[in-house]
Protein backbone atom coordinates (compact mmCIF):
# COMPACT_ATOMS: atom_id res chain seq x y z
CA UNK A 1 0.00 0.00 0.00
CA UNK A 2 1.39 3.59 -0.75
CA UNK A 3 0.46 5.90 1.71
CA UNK A 4 1.53 10.12 1.24
CA UNK A 5 2.01 12.13 4.85
CA UNK A 6 1.95 15.73 5.00
CA UNK A 7 2.90 17.86 8.08
CA UNK A 8 5.45 15.48 8.86
CA UNK A 9 7.61 16.59 12.39
CA UNK A 10 11.22 16.01 13.01
CA UNK A 11 9.83 13.83 15.71
CA UNK A 12 8.10 11.66 13.92
CA UNK A 13 10.60 10.73 11.44
CA UNK A 14 11.54 7.57 13.48
CA UNK A 15 8.18 6.64 14.13
CA UNK A 16 7.39 6.86 10.63
CA UNK A 17 10.57 4.36 9.52
CA UNK A 18 9.44 1.85 12.12
CA UNK A 19 5.93 1.72 11.14
CA UNK A 20 7.18 1.14 7.57
CA UNK A 21 9.80 -1.58 8.23
CA UNK A 22 7.10 -3.01 10.20
CA UNK A 23 4.63 -3.69 8.01
CA UNK A 24 5.78 -3.58 4.81
CA UNK A 25 3.69 -0.41 3.54
CA UNK A 26 5.55 2.42 1.34
CA UNK A 27 5.40 5.73 3.13
CA UNK A 28 6.16 9.29 1.29
CA UNK A 29 7.12 11.46 3.65
CA UNK A 30 6.77 15.39 3.56
CA UNK A 31 7.50 18.81 5.91
CA UNK A 32 5.00 20.50 4.09
CA UNK A 33 1.65 20.86 5.01
CA UNK A 34 -1.31 19.73 2.20
CA UNK A 35 -3.27 22.48 0.27
CA UNK A 36 -4.51 22.63 -3.35
CA UNK A 37 -1.12 22.71 -4.32
CA UNK A 38 0.72 19.55 -2.50
CA UNK A 39 -2.11 17.41 -2.79
CA UNK A 40 -1.26 17.15 -6.40
CA UNK A 41 2.02 14.86 -4.99
CA UNK A 42 -0.63 12.24 -3.37
CA UNK A 43 -1.43 11.08 -7.60
CA UNK A 44 -1.35 7.62 -7.60
CA UNK A 45 -1.09 6.90 -3.54
CA UNK A 46 -3.91 5.05 -1.65
CA UNK A 47 -4.25 7.54 0.73
CA UNK A 48 -3.21 10.70 2.49
CA UNK A 49 -1.70 10.98 5.84
CA UNK A 50 -1.88 14.44 7.67
CA UNK A 51 -1.25 16.83 10.72
CA UNK A 52 -1.54 20.45 10.96
CA UNK A 53 -4.27 23.00 12.23
CA UNK A 54 -4.34 25.35 8.94
CA UNK A 55 -7.31 24.32 6.27
CA UNK A 56 -8.17 21.57 4.52
CA UNK A 57 -9.86 23.01 1.63
CA UNK A 58 -12.54 21.93 -0.77
CA UNK A 59 -10.01 21.85 -3.72
CA UNK A 60 -8.25 19.81 -1.57
CA UNK A 61 -11.34 17.33 -1.35
CA UNK A 62 -12.18 18.39 -5.25
CA UNK A 63 -8.68 16.97 -6.34
CA UNK A 64 -8.30 14.03 -4.06
CA UNK A 65 -11.28 12.66 -5.57
CA UNK A 66 -9.98 13.77 -9.09
CA UNK A 67 -6.87 11.23 -8.27
CA UNK A 68 -9.03 8.86 -7.21
CA UNK A 69 -8.44 8.98 -3.15
CA UNK A 70 -10.95 8.84 -1.05
CA UNK A 71 -9.17 8.44 2.54
CA UNK A 72 -7.55 11.14 4.72
CA UNK A 73 -6.96 10.22 8.11
CA UNK A 74 -5.06 12.81 10.28
CA UNK A 75 -2.91 12.59 13.17
CA UNK A 76 -4.96 14.86 15.74
CA UNK A 77 -8.21 14.63 17.79
CA UNK A 78 -9.12 18.39 16.32
CA UNK A 79 -12.01 18.86 12.97
CA UNK A 80 -12.53 21.75 13.31
CA UNK A 81 -10.45 23.50 10.12
CA UNK A 82 -11.78 20.45 7.81
CA UNK A 83 -14.85 21.06 5.58
CA UNK A 84 -16.86 18.49 6.14
CA UNK A 85 -19.52 19.01 3.31
CA UNK A 86 -16.51 19.23 0.97
CA UNK A 87 -15.27 16.15 1.63
CA UNK A 88 -18.67 14.16 1.59
CA UNK A 89 -19.20 16.08 -1.72
CA UNK A 90 -15.93 14.66 -2.86
CA UNK A 91 -16.76 11.11 -1.81
CA UNK A 92 -13.63 11.33 0.92
CA UNK A 93 -14.15 9.84 4.20
CA UNK A 94 -11.85 10.71 7.27
CA UNK A 95 -10.94 9.33 10.54
CA UNK A 96 -8.81 10.82 13.30
CA UNK A 97 -6.88 9.94 16.17
CA UNK A 98 -9.39 10.34 19.41
CA UNK A 99 -7.05 9.00 22.24
CA UNK A 100 -3.28 9.22 21.39
CA UNK A 101 -2.78 10.39 25.17
CA UNK A 102 -5.14 11.92 26.68
CA UNK A 103 -2.52 11.77 29.76
CA UNK A 104 -0.04 14.08 27.91
CA UNK A 105 -2.76 17.09 27.61
CA UNK A 106 -4.32 16.89 30.96
CA UNK A 107 -0.40 16.69 32.63
CA UNK A 108 0.14 19.64 30.52
CA UNK A 109 -2.51 21.56 32.31
CA UNK A 110 -1.85 20.83 35.24
CA UNK A 111 1.45 22.00 34.52
CA UNK A 112 0.44 25.10 33.14
CA UNK A 113 -1.76 25.43 36.39
CA UNK A 114 0.82 25.16 38.71
CA UNK A 115 3.36 27.65 37.34
CA UNK A 116 0.55 30.05 37.54
CA UNK A 117 -0.67 29.51 40.92
CA UNK A 118 3.09 29.70 42.21
CA UNK A 119 3.43 32.79 40.06
CA UNK A 120 6.25 32.03 38.55
CA UNK A 121 6.41 33.99 35.36
CA UNK A 122 6.24 37.44 37.48
CA UNK A 123 9.35 35.82 39.68
CA UNK A 124 10.89 34.45 36.68
CA UNK A 125 10.70 38.40 35.30
CA UNK A 126 11.59 39.95 38.34
CA UNK A 127 14.84 37.55 38.47
CA UNK A 128 15.73 38.95 34.87
CA UNK A 129 16.17 42.37 36.26
CA UNK A 130 18.96 41.09 39.18
CA UNK A 131 15.94 41.65 41.88
CA UNK A 132 16.79 38.46 43.91
CA UNK A 133 14.74 40.00 47.26
CA UNK A 134 12.16 41.18 45.08
CA UNK A 135 11.54 37.59 43.20
CA UNK A 136 10.59 36.00 46.27
CA UNK A 137 7.81 38.77 47.43
CA UNK A 138 5.04 37.00 45.50
CA UNK A 139 2.99 34.71 47.14
CA UNK A 140 1.11 31.64 45.67
CA UNK A 141 -1.38 29.60 46.11
CA UNK A 142 -1.81 25.83 47.02
CA UNK A 143 -3.70 23.18 44.39
CA UNK A 144 -4.88 21.66 47.08
CA UNK A 145 -7.12 24.05 48.64
CA UNK A 146 -8.99 25.30 45.81
CA UNK A 147 -11.78 24.51 43.31
CA UNK A 148 -11.42 23.47 39.99
CA UNK A 149 -13.73 23.55 37.00
CA UNK A 150 -13.40 21.10 34.12
CA UNK A 151 -15.33 22.13 31.18
CA UNK A 152 -15.81 19.01 28.75
CA UNK A 153 -15.61 15.12 30.41
CA UNK A 154 -14.16 13.32 27.68
CA UNK A 155 -10.79 11.30 27.30
CA UNK A 156 -8.90 14.25 28.30
CA UNK A 157 -10.98 15.93 30.71
CA UNK A 158 -11.48 12.97 32.68
CA UNK A 159 -7.67 12.51 32.91
CA UNK A 160 -7.37 16.19 34.27
CA UNK A 161 -10.06 15.53 36.51
CA UNK A 162 -7.71 12.70 38.08
CA UNK A 163 -4.53 14.48 38.55
CA UNK A 164 -6.62 17.67 40.65
CA UNK A 165 -7.97 15.40 42.53
CA UNK A 166 -5.16 13.67 43.38
CA UNK A 167 -3.06 17.07 44.55
CA UNK A 168 -6.51 17.27 46.93
CA UNK A 169 -8.71 19.89 44.95
CA UNK A 170 -12.10 19.93 44.75
CA UNK A 171 -13.22 19.17 41.54
CA UNK A 172 -16.00 20.52 39.22
CA UNK A 173 -17.01 19.35 36.07
CA UNK A 174 -19.71 20.34 33.20
CA UNK A 175 -20.61 18.09 31.00
CA UNK A 176 -24.10 17.14 29.28
CA UNK A 177 -23.25 13.71 29.78
CA UNK A 178 -21.71 13.09 32.97
CA UNK A 179 -19.98 9.71 33.93
CA UNK A 180 -20.66 9.49 37.70
CA UNK A 181 -17.87 7.49 38.51
CA UNK A 182 -15.25 9.89 38.64
CA UNK A 183 -13.95 12.10 41.46
CA UNK A 184 -16.19 15.30 40.70
CA UNK A 185 -19.21 17.12 40.91
CA UNK A 186 -21.70 17.74 37.80
CA UNK A 187 -23.00 21.36 38.19
CA UNK A 188 -24.00 23.95 35.26
CA UNK A 189 -21.61 26.08 33.57
CA UNK A 190 -22.36 29.23 35.04
CA UNK A 191 -22.29 27.60 38.40
CA UNK A 192 -18.88 25.93 37.51
CA UNK A 193 -17.56 29.86 36.63
CA UNK A 194 -18.71 31.21 39.72
CA UNK A 195 -17.08 28.50 41.92
CA UNK A 196 -13.99 27.50 40.70
CA UNK A 197 -10.70 29.02 41.47
CA UNK A 198 -9.28 27.10 37.82
CA UNK A 199 -11.15 26.70 34.89
CA UNK A 200 -10.04 24.33 32.48
CA UNK A 201 -10.99 23.60 29.17
CA UNK A 202 -11.34 20.26 27.36
CA UNK A 203 -14.12 20.59 24.88
CA UNK A 204 -14.08 20.58 20.90
CA UNK A 205 -13.62 24.34 18.85
CA UNK A 206 -16.92 23.10 16.68
CA UNK A 207 -18.58 25.93 15.58
CA UNK A 208 -21.21 25.65 18.61
CA UNK A 209 -19.13 26.26 21.16
CA UNK A 210 -16.97 29.26 19.55
CA UNK A 211 -16.10 31.83 22.46
CA UNK A 212 -17.81 29.85 24.92
CA UNK A 213 -15.91 31.95 26.93
CA UNK A 214 -16.78 35.45 26.12
CA UNK A 215 -16.88 38.92 27.72
CA UNK A 216 -20.10 37.77 29.99
CA UNK A 217 -18.58 34.40 30.88
CA UNK A 218 -15.32 35.50 31.95
CA UNK A 219 -17.07 38.40 34.03
CA UNK A 220 -19.14 35.14 35.73
CA UNK A 221 -15.78 33.89 37.01
CA UNK A 222 -14.49 33.72 40.01
CA UNK A 223 -12.21 37.06 40.78
CA UNK A 224 -8.65 35.92 40.65
CA UNK A 225 -9.72 33.16 38.77
CA UNK A 226 -6.79 31.31 36.12
CA UNK A 227 -8.14 29.94 32.96
CA UNK A 228 -6.05 27.08 31.23
CA UNK A 229 -6.57 26.63 27.49
CA UNK A 230 -5.35 23.54 25.53
CA UNK A 231 -8.37 22.47 24.18
CA UNK A 232 -8.95 24.71 20.46
CA UNK A 233 -8.39 28.58 20.53
CA UNK A 234 -11.77 29.49 19.40
CA UNK A 235 -13.04 29.01 22.87
CA UNK A 236 -12.14 31.61 24.00
CA UNK A 237 -12.98 35.35 23.12
CA UNK A 238 -9.10 36.66 23.34
CA UNK A 239 -10.00 40.70 22.93
CA UNK A 240 -12.03 39.37 26.43
CA UNK A 241 -9.55 37.62 27.47
CA UNK A 242 -6.99 40.24 27.66
CA UNK A 243 -9.39 42.91 29.03
CA UNK A 244 -10.15 40.59 32.27
CA UNK A 245 -6.38 40.22 32.17
CA UNK A 246 -5.61 44.02 32.03
CA UNK A 247 -8.31 44.62 35.27
CA UNK A 248 -7.57 42.10 36.80
CA UNK A 249 -10.63 40.11 37.30
CA UNK A 250 -8.87 37.28 35.54
CA UNK A 251 -5.88 36.50 38.07
CA UNK A 252 -4.23 34.88 34.84
CA UNK A 253 -4.00 32.27 31.73
CA UNK A 254 -2.56 29.11 30.35
CA UNK A 255 -3.06 29.73 26.30
CA UNK A 256 -1.31 26.59 24.62
CA UNK A 257 -4.33 26.93 21.67
CA UNK A 258 -4.67 30.41 20.37
CA UNK A 259 -7.63 31.87 18.84
CA UNK A 260 -5.62 33.41 16.12
CA UNK A 261 -3.01 30.55 15.47
CA UNK A 262 -4.16 29.50 12.01
CA UNK A 263 -3.97 32.90 10.49
CA UNK A 264 -0.69 33.64 12.14
CA UNK A 265 0.72 30.07 11.38
CA UNK A 266 -0.35 30.63 7.79
CA UNK A 267 1.73 33.85 7.55
CA UNK A 268 4.27 32.60 9.60
CA UNK A 269 5.06 30.43 6.23
CA UNK A 270 5.38 33.13 4.05
CA UNK A 271 7.67 35.13 6.35
CA UNK A 272 8.96 32.87 8.57
CA UNK A 273 7.96 34.61 11.65
CA UNK A 274 4.84 34.37 14.13
CA UNK A 275 3.53 37.12 14.78
CA UNK A 276 -0.05 38.57 16.31
CA UNK A 277 -0.69 41.76 18.08
CA UNK A 278 -2.53 40.06 20.60
CA UNK A 279 -0.01 37.18 21.19
CA UNK A 280 2.37 40.32 21.32
CA UNK A 281 0.62 41.81 24.21
CA UNK A 282 -0.51 38.62 26.22
CA UNK A 283 3.49 37.55 25.97
CA UNK A 284 4.18 40.56 27.86
CA UNK A 285 1.79 39.84 30.61
CA UNK A 286 3.83 38.04 33.48
CA UNK A 287 0.52 36.29 34.59
CA UNK A 288 0.10 34.62 31.11
CA UNK A 289 1.84 31.54 29.70
CA UNK A 290 1.77 31.23 26.09
CA UNK A 291 3.19 27.67 24.42
CA UNK A 292 2.69 26.72 20.90
CA UNK A 293 0.39 24.26 20.39
CA UNK A 294 2.71 21.46 22.21
CA UNK A 295 0.37 19.91 25.18
CA UNK A 296 0.01 17.17 23.41
CA UNK A 297 4.10 16.40 22.06
CA UNK A 298 5.15 13.97 24.52
CA UNK A 299 6.99 10.43 22.99
CA UNK A 300 3.91 8.33 23.80
CA UNK A 301 1.57 10.70 22.24
CA UNK A 302 3.44 11.39 18.75
CA UNK A 303 4.37 7.27 18.93
CA UNK A 304 0.58 6.86 18.87
CA UNK A 305 -0.33 9.88 16.54
CA UNK A 306 1.46 7.91 14.13
CA UNK A 307 0.70 4.12 14.54
CA UNK A 308 -3.24 4.98 15.00
CA UNK A 309 -3.73 7.15 12.20
CA UNK A 310 -1.61 5.30 9.80
CA UNK A 311 -3.41 1.59 10.89
CA UNK A 312 -6.83 3.72 10.67
CA UNK A 313 -5.86 4.40 7.05
CA UNK A 314 -4.83 0.66 6.10
CA UNK A 315 -8.05 -0.13 7.81
CA UNK A 316 -9.97 2.17 5.01
CA UNK A 317 -7.83 1.28 2.20
CA UNK A 318 -8.43 -2.29 3.03
CA UNK A 319 -12.27 -2.76 4.25
CA UNK A 320 -14.04 0.43 3.59
CA UNK A 321 -13.86 1.03 7.34
CA UNK A 322 -11.74 2.71 9.76
CA UNK A 323 -12.52 2.58 13.55
CA UNK A 324 -12.29 6.43 14.13
CA UNK A 325 -14.03 7.86 11.15
CA UNK A 326 -15.49 11.10 12.28
CA UNK A 327 -17.94 13.72 10.18
CA UNK A 328 -19.94 16.89 11.10
CA UNK A 329 -21.18 15.21 14.08
CA UNK A 330 -18.91 15.65 17.25
CA UNK A 331 -20.70 15.98 20.06
CA UNK A 332 -20.93 20.39 21.64
CA UNK A 333 -18.64 19.32 24.35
Amino acid sequence: MKIIVYGARVDEIAYFDQWAAKTGHQLSVHEELLDAHTVEWAQGFDGINCLQTTPYSPAVFEKMAAYGIHYLTIRNVGTDNIDFPAAKRAGVRIANVPAYSPSAIAEFSLTLTLNLLRRLGEVERTLATGDFNGAGQFIGKELGQLTVGIVGAGRIGQAAMKLFHGFGAKVLAFDPHPQSTLPCEYVGLEELLHRADVVDLHVPGIAENDHMLDAAALAAMKPGAVLINTARGNLIDTTAMIAALQSGHLGGAGIDTYENETAAILTAQKTGRFTDPQWEELSQMPNVILTPHIAYHTETAVRNMVEFSLENLVSFVATGQAPDEVGPHERKV
